[in-house]
């Protein structure tokens, strides 16, 4: 028996060959990766930021150089308004207000054989933009073309066919219609955030014509029937499609004539009375981006100079 386990004890001790145990391999320290200096790792965030912000603010900048086009236009066409005699004018005016009588089915200051046709309405040296529209609370300003054509459409406001012309006055309803959901340009985007009391401004033949946001509603585009002229009532209509991506309703938003005050047109053209839309909060997160920035630079300095008089 003893030499027997003596037998076994020594063919384990052959199996492992007659060698005590290896010692375990002791894992390789891991190099400490070395940090990017401050100054790097600061303007890193800084593209980073920049980047984000030219992402967000892109549409915006294209949407005000597409603006600042419409103000010029909107400019040499007042300019040439301008221009003509006082009796020339009243001559377009009186066509445009005989015009909307005669749609109206009252009494037209001129004989119907010498109103002119529709495309020939508010129509001065040859220029097709016929009236402007403004609306204050969200800041647009876009002018207003005949007809509504896919091409009127991308080029500003369309003035519905069939309906008022915008020169105002007893039993008239002017609609305009015009695109929303524009990749760089906003258009008629906002004015789902109208409220009642907001201005809507039409420019005409030099003659600004004040109307107010009473209220507005969502329709199927077959259901204008809010869109008829409504006797002794002076009114305008805003349209867009409507919601954004799917376009298969319309949003429709009533105005009723007001009195033209400057006042409270500044009131709502100013920061504090303006409707915040997509533009007004990209301006916001390019602000609050730099003042991140700068509070940073400060922190750092100011960490700086005390870790430097601590060392002194």
């Amino acid at each position: 028996m003893v030499q027997g386990a003596k037998h076994m004890k020594s063919n384990n001790a052959a199996d492992n060959g007659g060698s005590s145990p290896q010692p375990k391999p002791q894992p390789k320290s891991k190099r400490r990766r070395k940090r990017l200096p401050r100054w790097a790792d600061r303007l890193i965030t800084i593209v980073i930021i920049l980047i984000g912000v030219g992402l967000m603010t892109w549409p915006w900048i294209l949407d005000r150089l597409e603006a600042s086009g419409v103000f010029n236009q909107i400019s040499t066409v007042s300019s040439t308004v301008d221009a003509l005699s006082a009796e020339e004018r009243e001559r377009i005016l009186l066509q445009a207000r005989s015009y909307n009588e005669q749609l109206a089915g009252e009494a037209t200051e001129l004989p119907a054989d010498q109103i002119e046709p529709y495309a020939q309405q508010l129509i001065f040296d040859r220029d097709p933009m016929m009236s402007w529209v403004e609306i204050p609370s969200i800041d647009v300003s876009m002018p207003i073309y005949h007809g509504t054509s896919e091409e009127v459409l991308m080029a500003g406001v369309g003035h519905l066919e069939g309906t008022s012309l915008p020169v105002g006055g007893t039993s008239t309803h002017c609609v305009l219609t015009a695109h929303s959901g524009m990749r760089n340009l906003s258009m008629f985007d906002d004015i789902h955030s109208l409220e009642p009391g907001d201005l809507v401004l039409l420019h005409t033949m030099n003659k600004t014509l004040a109307y107010k946001m009473v209220d507005s509603e969502v329709v199927l585009p077959e259901e204008m029937e809010s869109l008829t002229i409504e006797p002794g009532a002076d009114k305008v209509t805003l349209v867009t499609c409507t919601p954004y991506g799917v376009n298969d309703h319309r949003l429709l938003v009533h105005c009723v004539r007001t009195k033209y005050n400057k006042k409270d047109v500044d009131k709502q053209k100013s920061l504090a009375g303006r409707h915040w839309g997509k533009r007004e909060f990209a301006v916001l997160i390019v602000v609050v981006a730099i003042v991140l920035l700068l509070l940073d630079i400060v922190i750092h300095a100011i960490r700086k100079r005390r870790k430097t008089k601590a060392s002194a």
